[in-house]
């Protein structure tokens, strides 16, 4: 069979594809006919030093896809394979593979690698089964054989071994193997191994690193430790390959066990600082590096946190690294900043790196085949088998530095500062200004308020200077939004250097600035306003914000201002609302002024509402209608805050009346968008119907006929059914509405079919009782009635989830009513109902869920006390009664 073998395999890496096409249907058949022979003779041709290279990667890959399929669920089939085979069968075929390790043939190399993963897989087969001991012992006696190649073809074993079956070794053998290859990764007295040995040293030694436990690092001492063996490899190295794999291996150190780094800082820092000076074609290695920051950051961020969570809220002292952080951020800045002035250079050189390692990545899919599709040529697999640098995909390299730089900034707090602002002046007068002010915005986190309080004047300059172009003053303006966001408007403005009615006027100013600034400028106003939200709920005083409320909401409105051409823009009319609506729900409204301006805002949104609802009769685009939908969500959810606001006003006669005397119109514009087609518009339209109900009071009786008008099933949803249960709770006891019930009732009874209303409906129910109390005695029994319907078709329906929530509103249903009705015979009614549903619960559900076991308690703890009342009232009926016959 060897030599059919050999001349199919020959065959089959063949140009001529009618050839390599019979050569493959014959391989296949060898496969599936004999199967023992076949991957004896497979591991034969790979012992053979005359084989040719490409039938010898060809045959690496059979044997390799023809036990491991590479898919977890068909793993146990390829051991089944295995172990089927004769014992005597499967001692040739891993003495064979042993003996492929000893070639010295350099086009070997290109196989190597699925040989070793072939040794590895039969490994993590036999070795739990205590088959295959002796295989460790022989792969470290190799490590002590002069042979380079012999040595590098080990390590990949070792690699692959540690990634599949680590837990299985005993201990004495990883002893044993992690001396082998510390000894290939440190400098040799006499001799240096080569850059393919040592860097195939690191990758195994990464695999190790993962397994072993952190006591292995604890006994480690001097120049024999692991962390010493790999920054000794890597410094005395210039492969930047070997310096790249070194890094990740310092990378596990430091996620497990970060403080066994501190003695080999030093060489640490000079390896990060050469590794930052890399050539563009050499990305990985600078992210590497910076990964390994990020890490030890990470970790005494959260060692920092737990001894202040220990200390009860207690500063823990300054981290253990800050030195050597502080020798890493100018590296780290210099870097980015070159990186930054190539920008459109690499992205022209990623475009065609991106474009190659999409091919090679096609190719790469070969090494794993499934079944034996052994059509993949040896050249591919060649391909596959080159170490190929892994490409930064989610993530582009200035966001890896400045994510690095907010890490370091938590870590070192206000040390931080005074080196970001040396790098910032030194180069903020030359030609890469933006550039330099950028890192700015990522050292918010952690630094004190006194120490960033010289950041914002400095943004301030760099904004108000006219030559500047309009990408600084963007950026300016992004950073100013973030110091804002970050670090709070009320506590940075408290500072002295900080001048904040110049701020509030250039932010005005700067408004009305192109696109690429005002949009920054419009977050930043955001954040100000942001920053005052805690204090507007605990506090009625005026405060820093007050005098540019007028100004602020004038310019924003400005600047989002319908054009009559293009009524549906977004840009950047959702940026300005967003600023808007902040500046509305915390501006204090007990100030005339504030209540004036509020007043003039809710008309321009009118008016701006108005000529969107309009748009409604007009052909659009889909494009239109969508951003149509958009601006109705912006506009009615700007004038439900404006009404919130405007209905806790002290000023009755300038902002109540106001609203009373223009909500007949306010609420027929309102209802037209509840026709809208966006579901989203129709929810925050209901919730602005209910801000006018709660602002003018039991005057929205009056206007219900209109909203009677479109409440209809069509139109319900779960948040329009809670806002009417709202408007019946303000309006309940007003005898003018007590005909809307009725029209409100059925609705809610034709809704009830929809299986998405149903548990909002039911609900519902128990808020009108409570709301319009006595009134609702009329439809107590219809309501009881529909609520034994509905426990009844989610029974039959079978939906747990869907069951779940429609016994919850039914138990909250029966509490409302049993809190409204205060007569003693339908109260009564309502209570034999309630237990009847208990009963019929306990016996019919098996699912039992917190949240309908907590409704079923509310509503049976309240029986008790509802009944004691209607019996009270039963006693003084009957006593009344008796004393009327005498």
């Amino acid at each position: 069979m060897d030599q059919s073998i050999d001349i199919l395999l020959a065959n089959a890496c063949q140009g001529d594809d009618n050839l390599r096409s019979i050569a493959e249907g014959k391989l296949k058949q060898l496969h599936d006919l004999d199967l023992s022979n076949f991957l004896l003779g497979l591991s034969s041709q790979l012992s053979r030093e005359e084989t040719p290279e490409e039938s010898s990667i060809l045959a690496g890959i059979i044997l390799k896809n023809s036990l491991d399929s590479g898919e977890p669920a068909l793993d146990d089939l390829g051991s089944r394979k295995w172990l089927s085979l004769d014992p005597s069968i499967q001692s040739q075929i891993k003495e064979n593979l042993l003996l492929t390790l000893e070639s010295n043939c350099d086009s070997r190399r290109r196989s190597s690698k699925i040989i070793a993963k072939v040794i590895a897989w039969v490994a993590c087969i036999e070795i739990p089964r205590n088959q295959w001991e002796e295989l460790i012992g022989k792969l470290v006696g190799n490590m002590s054989m002069p042979s380079s190649s012999l040595k590098q073809a080990t390590l990949e074993v070792l690699e692959y071994v540690f990634e599949e079956i680590p837990y299985v070794l005993k201990e004495d053998q990883v002893d044993v193997v992690l001396a082998s290859v510390i000894n290939e990764v440190k400098m040799e007295e006499g001799g240096e191994p080569s850059s393919q040995v040592r860097l195939a040293a690191l990758k195994a030694l990464l695999n190790i690193l993962k397994f072993i436990e952190l006591a292995k690092l604890e006994e480690e001492s001097g120049s024999s430790s692991i962390v010493a063996a790999v920054c000794d490899g890597a410094s005395r190295s210039k492969e930047t390959k070997i310096k790249e794999a070194a890094f990740e291996c310092l990378v596990v150190v430091a996620s497990r066990y970060h403080t066994k780094l501190l003695p080999h800082m030093e060489i640490i820092v000079s390896l990060t600082v050469e590794a930052l000076k890399v050539k563009e074609d050499e990305e990985s290695l600078r992210v590497q590096c910076i990964e390994l920051w990020n890490t030890i950051c990470r970790k005494e961020i959260n060692c920092r946190e737990e001894e202040e969570e220990e200390e009860e809220g207690g500063g823990g002292g300054d981290s253990i690294f800050i030195g050597h952080l502080c020798s890493f951020v100018q590296p780290l800045l210099e870097a980015y900043l070159e990186k930054e002035k190539n920008l459109e250079k690499e992205k022209k050189e990623q475009e065609v790196i991106s474009m190659s390692v999409e091919e090679e990545g096609e190719e790469e899919g070969d090494d794993n085949l499934e079944d034996m599709d052994i059509s993949v040529s040896a050249e591919q697999e060649g391909v596959n088998l080159d170490d190929i640098w892994e490409q930064v995909e989610d993530e582009s390299v200035q966001d890896i530095f400045m994510t690095c730089l907010g890490l370091a900034t938590r870590t070192m707090k206000d040390k931080v500062v005074p080196l970001v602002m040396k790098f910032v002046h030194e180069n903020i007068n030359g030609p890469s200004r933006m550039m330099a002010i950028y890192p700015l915005g990522f050292i918010l986190e952690g630094p004190s308020v006194n120490q960033l309080a010289p950041v914002v004047p400095l943004l301030v300059r760099m904004m108000e200077d006219p030559q500047e172009g309009e990408g600084v003053r963007g950026r300016a303006a992004w950073i100013l939004g973030r110091v804002f966001e970050l670090v709070g408007a009320n506590r940075i403005i408290k500072n002295e250097v900080v001048d904040f009615p110049r701020i509030m006027t250039l932010l005005i100013k700067m408004s009305k600035d192109v696109p690429q600034v005002s949009i920054e400028v419009y977050g930043a106003i955001y954040f100000i306003a942001r920053g005052y939200r805690e204090d507007a709920k605990s506090t009625s005083k005026s405060s820093e914000l007050t005098p540019f409320v007028k100004p602020l909401i004038d310019a924003l409105l400005s600047a989002s201002e319908l054009v009559k051409e293009t009524p549906f823009r977004i840009p950047p009319c959702a940026s300005t609302y967003k600023a808007l609506s902040e500046i509305v729900r915390v501006s204090n409204i007990e100030e005339l002024e504030i209540s004036d301006a509020l007043i003039g805002l809710m008309s321009q949104i009118f008016r701006r509402l108005s000529t969107v609802v309009k748009g409604h009769g007009e052909a659009m685009s889909s494009d239109e209608r969508k951003n149509c939908g958009l601006l109705e969500v912006l506009h009615c959810g700007l004038l439900e805050l404006s009404m919130k606001q405007l209905g806790r006003s002290n000023f009755e006669v300038e902002a109540a009346f106001t609203l009373r005397d223009s909500a007949s119109c306010l609420l027929l514009l309102l209802c037209r968008v509840l026709t809208s087609d966006n579901p989203t518009a129709r929810d925050r339209v209901a919730l602005a119907i209910g801000a006018l109900a709660h602002a003018i009071g039991c005057h929205f009786g009056q206007h219900m006929p209109i909203l009677l008008q479109y409440f209809n099933v069509k139109r319900l949803s779960p948040v329009y059914i809670g806002v009417m249960c709202s408007i019946c709770h303000i309006l309940g006891k007003e005898e003018e509405v007590v005909p809307s019930w009725d029209h409100i009732m059925e609705v809610l009874y034709k809704g009830i079919q929809e299986l998405s209303l149903q548990p909002s409906i039911l609900s519902s129910f128990g808020e009108i009782a409570v709301a319009i109390g006595d009134k609702f005695e009329k439809y107590v029994p219809p309501v009881l009635e529909k609520l034994r319907e509905a426990e009844a078709a989610h029974l039959k329906l079978g939906d747990e989830d869907h069951g779940s929530k429609v016994r919850e509103s039914i138990f909250k249903a029966y509490h409302g009513m049993m809190e409204g009705i205060n007569d003693p015979k339908c109260g009564m009614k309502v209570g034999m109902a309630l237990y009847e549903f208990i009963e019929d619960d306990q016996s019919n559900t098996k699912r039992r869920d917190t949240s309908v076991a907590m409704a079923g308690v509310d509503a049976l703890s309240l029986l008790p006390m509802r009944v004691g009342a209607w019996s009270e009232r039963l006693i003084v009926l009957m006593k009344e009664g008796f004393i009327s016959r005498q």
